[in-house]
């Protein structure tokens, strides 16, 4: 497909625009485009894809009906189409799973060249809404190949998958463009992207800052300056709740022998496992081994917790506690919360939240709460945000935003379920550094997921590592 881009201008926020001079895609030439979050990229993806139209200038193509697109937004689309469906008061058991992953596909056989292409056959029966976020990403790639498209427009299609997925993925896409698809893949420059991508797309303050052959593009004296990683740490840490009522000789956490299932199939069992006091944990395994599971049992967010044999803070679960008991000692950031938190609030009313771990603000929050709201914007480098709409950002500046909203009342326990999907290097670095003086200078403990190399943080001294064993997955608990 070809693509000729000419004097196109759109406006992103009332200070930024999108400006596009003079751009052309090849037919048969797939390019990388990076840049910084809030660089103009994915606008650029949604206007190509014809999600947005420009204010001025024009984009032409030959085949528009031959391009797809797969991205966060999709994914939040088919989540919101299930919740304005669900019929949980109208079916037996409470309990309306919503579509399965086969559904949405469009194919729910397991013959299908393209559920054998992705090796998603296992993925079928399963609801969409359970799947992990890269179990996601690879059902809506093939959803997308289903339509056969020629230009296929992906962002960010790495996060949140496994190290195998990766590479599975890295191989599929240099397959796909060996039999003729082009790609235009949207990402934050990393190592890992397909070699089979030589071309390469800079964008910085919504206007293309460099383009050519990705080494020589990175070898550049202008990417080399816009491209240094700079670390802002607070001299102190904004106020927080205190936890001085809880007995210190118990157990943050404590499970014996949890088994959990999905639809009769194990997904792992007789877990045994306790989080102490002083000890931040790293869980890894692959994607589907049941890590969110596990996190939103111990957060209250799953009710395949009741009847189990869980114990939070010295409170064993069933015993009377509410789940705003369990939540005030939480800081939460996972991919769940950021799909459904669809309240219409401004960027520091998402934060302040944090505080009520609520989704949207029903509280007046006290004139501190907004100060200590105020300050963790600082320290994260978005002050400048603070009065937009929540749903007007980016996805990764949202992100941003909810892990503000995440660290804003200094939890006891900061669980945080791939924090830094969506996510550039450079506030990638700073969100990493500032998650691990966090618990150098407070009471906080860390529960991490993240399968990204680049996840990397020194205050780690525990690792709960899922490993399949047979038709299900057994943890191994270490020191680090």
């Amino acid at each position: 497909m070809k693509i000729i881009v000419q004097n196109l201008k759109y406006q992103i926020s009332p200070k930024q625009w999108l400006t596009i001079d003079n751009w052309h895609l090849d037919t048969g030439q797939s390019v990388l485009f990076v840049g910084p979050v809030n660089s103009g990229k994915s606008t650029f993806a949604k206007l190509l894809s014809h999600q947005l139209e420009a204010n001025t200038g024009s984009i032409a193509m030959d085949h528009p009906e031959k391009l797809a697109r797969v991205s966060f937004e999709l994914e939040a689309e088919i989540l919101a189409e299930d919740r304005y469906h669900d019929d949980s008061d109208f079916v037996e058991g409470g309990l309306d799973q919503g579509r399965t992953a086969g559904e949405i596909i469009g194919s729910e056989t397991t013959a299908d060249p393209i559920i054998e292409l992705m090796n998603i056959s296992h993925l079928l029966d399963r609801p969409f809404k359970v799947l992990s976020t890269g179990e996601a990403r690879k059902v809506l790639i093939a959803k997308a190949l289903r339509t056969k498209p020629e230009l296929l427009i992906l962002e960010e299609p790495f996060s949140g998958l496994d190290i195998s997925s990766r590479q599975t993925m890295i191989g599929l896409f240099e397959k796909l463009i060996g039999m003729g698809l082009q790609i235009l893949l949207f990402d934050y420059y990393q190592e890992g992207l397909p070699d089979s991508i030589e071309h390469m797309v800079f964008i910085s303050d919504g206007r293309i800052a460099l383009e050519g052959p990705k080494h020589e593009v990175v070898d550049s004296a202008e990417w080399k300056s816009k491209n240094q990683h700079q670390i802002q740490l607070p001299h102190f840490l904004p106020d927080s709740y205190r936890y001085d009522h809880l007995d210190k000789t118990c157990p943050l956490v404590k499970i014996v022998d949890l088994n959990v299932k999905y639809h009769e199939k194990p997904v792992f069992n007789n877990l045994n496992w306790t989080f102490k006091r002083g000890e931040n944990w790293r869980i890894t395994g692959p994607n589907g081994c049941g890590k969110s599971t596990l996190l939103g049992m111990i957060s209250g967010d799953n009710p395949k917790a009741y009847g189990k044999d869980i114990t939070l803070f010295g409170v064993k679960r069933g015993s009377g506690e509410s789940i705003w008991d369990i939540k005030r000692h939480y800081g939460i950031l996972s991919s769940s919360l950021h799909r459904d938190y669809k309240a219409s609030v401004s960027v520091l009313e998402a934060v302040v939240s944090g505080f009520f771990d609520s989704i949207g603000l029903y509280d007046k929050p006290s004139d501190a709460q907004w100060k200590i709201a105020r300050e963790w914007l600082e320290l994260l480098g978005i002050q400048d945000k603070e009065t937009r709409p929540f749903s007007g950002l980016s996805f990764g500046e949202q992100r941003q935003v909810l892990i503000v909203r995440a660290m804003v009342k200094l939890p006891l326990i900061l669980l945080l379920d791939e924090p830094c999907i969506g996510l550039d290097n450079q506030s990638r670095t700073q969100v990493l550094a500032l998650i691990d003086y966090i618990s150098i200078n407070s009471q906080t403990h860390i529960l991490f997921v993240a399968h990204d190399y680049r996840d990397e943080l020194t205050c780690l001294n525990r690792s709960l590592n899922f490993e399949p064993t047979g038709d299900c997955y057994t943890a191994t608990i270490s020191k680090i």
